[in-house]
């Protein structure tokens, strides 16, 4: 069996690829740039993706959150349906409900296409990726971490387990139904703080969004990352599932102890 990881020379796509490569499946990785055990693609070129597909049975999908994501991931169902790819594995994110624009509206029409697909798919929900707190390594170096959250809590998720639930769900059968992925406890921005011994910062939503733009982010990622954090601020983010234990056979991990990165 020969499975394409769409991604694979990022953090979560070069996850799955190690993952499978130790269960001795045949990989071919995709990555815009030059990297080891990569073809170069591109989700906007439909030829590299055409070729990128030439015999492959699996398929593991994710993207940047960008505007053009729908477009992009849909230009890789495409290519897997012309190539008879039997399934695919998507990275989507857990659906909240009366968020149906930015991301969050990307990932539930990318969903949609999957459902009217031939394709056989598995859809992976993870909550919050822990290693997104790594972007602010140098405020944690200084002692204080930004979470501008209110009082929701947050089911964080180790990439690495996400990872492990991606590897079954290819390299089984009985893997198909959408799956929530979270850690094994939802913590508040103040537990998060303290678990990695700092001081919590919790701006108003229109300041944090100003100064991340102001920093270079996209203002259409902000903004729907203003409705995302004002999401948790109610509690949609605080359901802990046990899936990644009753998929993998081992519990998730914690984040944020004294064994974790940050």
């Amino acid at each position: 069996m020969t499975v394409l990881v769409i991604g694979a020379a990022g953090d979560l796509g070069g996850r799955v690829a190690r993952g499978l490569r130790a269960r001795g499946e045949d990989v071919r990785g995709l990555s815009r740039r030059p990297a080891a055990d990569c073809v170069l693609g591109d989700l906007g070129d439909p030829a590299s993706l055409d070729r990128a597909c030439a015999g492959v049975q699996r398929m593991f999908l994710v993207s940047s959150p960008t505007r053009d994501q729908v477009a992009l991931e849909t230009n890789a169902i495409d290519a897997a349906e012309r190539a008879g790819v039997e399934h695919i594995v998507k990275v989507s994110n857990i659906p909240i409900a009366g968020l149906e624009t930015g991301l969050h509206g990307n990932h539930r029409a990318i969903e949609r296409r999957l459902d009217a697909s031939p394709v056989a798919s598995t859809i992976l929900q993870p909550s919050f990726f822990a290693t997104v707190i790594e972007r602010q390594r140098a405020q944690i170096a200084r002692g204080q971490v930004v979470l501008p959250t209110g009082p929701g809590k947050i089911a964080w998720i180790d990439p690495d387990d996400i990872a492990a639930v991606a590897v079954e769900a290819l390299t089984r059968a009985d893997v198909r139904d959408a799956q929530h992925l979270t850690g094994p406890d939802a913590l508040d921005g103040d537990e998060v703080a303290a678990r990695l011994g700092v001081k919590r910062v919790d701006p108003p939503l229109a300041q944090w969004r100003d100064a991340t733009v102001a920093g270079g982010l996209d203002p259409w990622l902000a903004d729907s990352t203003v409705h995302l954090y004002e999401a948790v601020a109610r509690g949609a983010l605080a359901e802990v599932t046990d899936t990644v234990a009753r998929v993998t056979g081992h519990p998730a991990t914690a984040v944020f102890g004294p064994n974790a990165p940050l």
